[in-house]
């Protein structure tokens, strides 16, 4: 029998066999909600503060707790919601709008027919490089690092460190565990990805400085190859480059 346990004051939504599907539902939900409350205020809002909106109103949600979550199968539904909130701030409104003008005084008759064009949306790769903003699956690789990185550097939570095995031959690589969906088994295959990659020698470099050469690492993946058009190698962490600086 198949069962659920919704957390309101956590605000993820559990279920029996964390196939996360009803969490999936319940974010699509709010996100889709926050697209539309960004396309009411879009116009009264400054241009320069559209990326500050996205953030606040939009990732805020989408990366609540990401490291949880942000494996499971179904995770590219939550991608297209992403892309569409990306076209509603960023996207080009005057091509778009330009669609629905079906006026004769406005566009020609022989114009006018629905053709493929019509129904083609506008590429968000373009969008996302131009201003610099993470996929929601490469935010999954930057949060989950992120938060390994800070139970190994200040053990805390201890009972989260103490799950980790760190190898005697390097101190920064971590033996992987038993293949499984738990959050030790992926932030360890995550960590063993990108750490080699930074040069992370030890655990004293400074946090802030640890994430802005992460987020650029993955932007250089994430905007790699085709101008346009979204391959899987923009969202492999074994991708990053191996000649990413020392931190």
């Amino acid at each position: 029998k198949q069962w659920y346990q919704r957390r309101v004051g956590v605000g993820v939504t559990v279920d029996s066999k964390l196939s996360w599907e009803v969490h999936l539902l319940n974010l699509k939900r709010t996100l889709n909600y926050a697209s539309a409350t960004l396309c009411r205020i879009r116009d009264s809002v400054p241009q320069e503060l559209h990326c500050d909106l996205y953030h606040t109103l939009f990732e805020s949600h989408l990366t609540y707790c990401i490291s949880v979550w942000g494996g499971a199968s179904k995770i590219d539904q939550i991608f297209v919601c992403q892309k569409h909130c990306i076209r509603v701030l960023f996207g080009d409104k005057e091509a778009y709008l330009d669609k629905f003008k079906t006026c004769v005084r406005a566009r020609p008759y022989p114009d006018q027919a629905l053709t493929e064009k019509f129904f083609k949306r506008e590429h968000t790769k373009p969008l996302f490089k131009k201003h610099n903003i993470i996929v929601v699956k490469n935010l999954y690789s930057y949060h989950v690092f992120m938060e390994t990185f800070k139970i190994l550097k200040f053990r805390q939570p201890f009972s989260l460190f103490e799950e980790f095995r760190l190898s005697s031959r390097k101190e920064t690589t971590l033996i992987t565990p038993i293949p499984s969906n738990d959050f030790i088994y992926r932030s360890t295959s995550t960590w063993n990805s990108i750490a080699p990659k930074l040069k992370l020698i030890d655990f004293s470099h400074n946090t802030s400085l640890a994430k802005s050469r992460l987020k650029k690492a993955l932007l250089r993946v994430q905007n790699c190859g085709d101008n346009i058009l979204w391959t899987e190698k923009n969202f492999e962490k074994n991708e990053i480059d191996h000649m990413s600086k020392q931190i």
